[in-house]
């Protein structure tokens, strides 16, 4: 199988003039990685969670912060989910602000 993938906007606790924006990547498969990109630039996340499924497969959550100027710029925010063994690249999901509004 495929590694599968989803992008989300995790609600801010903080008050909404605070500044930052908080996106959450989840990927499934045997031995994933993910990676960020802002633009074309990579960036590195601020946290990762690993999680073993009964099936072998692994659940990868990384969660990696953005400022409001590069959200309200209309910034393409790319989550990729790699897998090392099956040599596939599943390129993830790219997404300005509008998705998740």
């Amino acid at each position: 199988g495929e590694p599968s993938l989803e992008l989300l906007l995790v609600p801010s606790e903080e008050p909404s003039g605070s500044g930052t924006q908080k996106l959450m990547c989840s990927g499934w498969s045997f031995n994933p990685q993910i990676k960020w990109l802002f633009g074309s630039e990579q960036r590195s996340a601020a946290a990762y969670e690993r999680r073993m499924g009964e099936d072998g497969h692994v659940a990868l959550t990384s969660h990696i912060t953005v400022t409001q100027q590069e959200w309200n710029q209309g910034m393409v925010f790319t989550c990729e989910v790699i897998d090392k063994y099956l040599q596939k690249v599943r390129r993830g999901l790219a997404c300005t602000q509008t998705c998740f509004l």
